[in-house]
């Protein structure tokens, strides 16, 4: 075995996929649609436009890259409502609830995945780092897949205030690696979030080649079991 110890990896789309991916106005639809508060809005139109504008009016108030969550998008969206305390509270958990349900039932983990993640979890140290801007999602999906276990540590962007590719983030799942840099490898399919930005903060790095960055000159692989091949080599 090489340098590397510990495995540091995006979470969506590089272990856990789904069977539907999501357009823009999917992660609306799905809070709203069958929630019990279309009564609310007028139709879906009105609730989508008042979505788009709360994440314009949050992105434009935050620095770059602090994370904030769906639970946020939904109270902007009641004050331009006019609907507040009593009422807010409970409709941004029914919002939050439906959300999460529809978004759960399209995910899964490929059993090659699971497989793969058991044999290297007997010769590394397993971690995760991901943007994630719903509470508790990351761990629940995990668990929901048997494979929680297979992590010593989990680094998630909503827990942390901040999202990759903010080197904070990294540097937090580093400290909680317990490992030096050099001994740790990232893997992940965004170029910018999960290798160009873990190598500038001294993380070696390895893309999962999903077609979205053809263009990136990186290491790169085209399946996921592909890295118990290429992690010899480091």
């Amino acid at each position: 075995m090489g340098k590397i110890k510990c495995i540091m990896f995006d979470c969506m789309e590089t272990i856990v996929d789904m069977s539907e991916l999501p357009c823009k106005s999917d992660y609306a639809l799905w809070a709203f649609q069958g929630s019990g508060c279309e009564k609310y809005f007028k139709d879906f139109d009105e609730f989508y436009d008042l979505y788009k504008k709360a994440n314009e009016d949050i992105l434009y108030q935050n620095p770059d890259y602090k994370e904030y969550s769906f639970e946020y998008i939904y109270e902007y969206i009641l004050k331009y409502k006019n609907i507040y305390k009593d009422d807010q509270k409970n409709i941004i958990n029914l919002l939050s609830e439906n959300y999460w349900r529809n978004y759960k039932r399209r995910c899964y983990v490929d059993k090659s995945i699971i497989n793969t993640l058991t044999y290297l979890n007997s010769k590394y140290t397993l971690g995760i780092v991901s943007n994630f801007k719903f509470i508790g999602g990351i761990e629940d999906l995990l668990k929901s897949e048997g494979i929680y276990r297979l992590f010593s540590f989990i680094v998630v962007s909503i827990n942390e205030g901040v999202r990759k590719p903010n080197s904070k983030l990294y540097n937090i799942a580093i400290k909680k690696s317990g490992f030096s840099k050099n001994h740790i490898l990232f893997l992940g399919d965004s170029f910018e979030n999960d290798y160009k930005a873990p190598e500038k903060v001294g993380l070696e790095a390895i893309l999962l080649d999903k077609g979205k960055d053809k263009k990136a000159n990186c290491k790169r692989i085209s399946k996921f079991s592909d890295i118990e091949d290429e992690i010899e080599d480091l």
